[in-house]
Formats: C-alpha cells, sequence, structure tokens
C-alpha cells in the first residue's frame, strides 16, 4: 500500500470511528440525561425516556454497526481493492492473492 493513500485510509478509517464512538456517547449519556424530561411523551403507550433506554438505545446501536460496515466496505473497495489491482503484475496477481 502506498504510503499516502495509506495514510488517507487510515485518516478516513479513524474519522469513521471517532464520528461513530460520538453517537454511542451521546445515546449513552444524554437519553437518561435527560429521561425524566422525554417521559412527558408516550411513544406506543410507554413513556419515551423509557421507551429510548429499553428499545431506541439498542436501535441506535444496530444502526451504528450497519453504518460502520457500509462505510467500511466502501472505505476498502475504493483503497485497498484499488490499490491491489495496482501492485498485479502483468501476468495478473501473484501467488499470494489466490
Amino acid at each position: 500500500m502506498a504510503t499516502v493513500s495509506g495514510h488517507r485510509f487510515w485518516l478516513q478509517t479513524r474519522r469513521l470511528t471517532g464520528s461513530l464512538l460520538v453517537v454511542w456517547l451521546a445515546v449513552n449519556l444524554l437519553v437518561p440525561w435527560f429521561a425524566r424530561d422525554l417521559n412527558h411523551w408516550q411513544v406506543f403507550g410507554f413513556p419515551l425516556g423509557f421507551w429510548l433506554a429499553a428499545e431506541g438505545a439498542l436501535l441506535v446501536y444496530l444502526a451504528i454497526i450497519v453504518a460502520y460496515v457500509v462505510a467500511m466496505d466502501r472505505l476498502e473497495e475504493a483503497y485497498l481493492v484499488g490499490e491491489a489491482s495496482s501492485t498485479a503484475g502483468p501476468e495478473g496477481p501473484g501467488p499470494e492473492s489466490a
């Protein structure tokens, strides 16, 4: 992997991971912090604060995982697959890629 594209790949990977960690931290800190205020609204017959803590947070965690997988697949396709094809010799990829 070239140093410039490798650096960009890891920079974008760290940026993605950091932003998803901020979302995770916000869900873990803000929902309990504002739970009493959120309980004034009802969702599916339950107070919103209770619903977010019991079900909503789990859905957000699942969305974080899906977003990470999709984004990393795109990043790897853009950087690693393109890099592997450019390092292949004139006869095609070497035996290490088999």
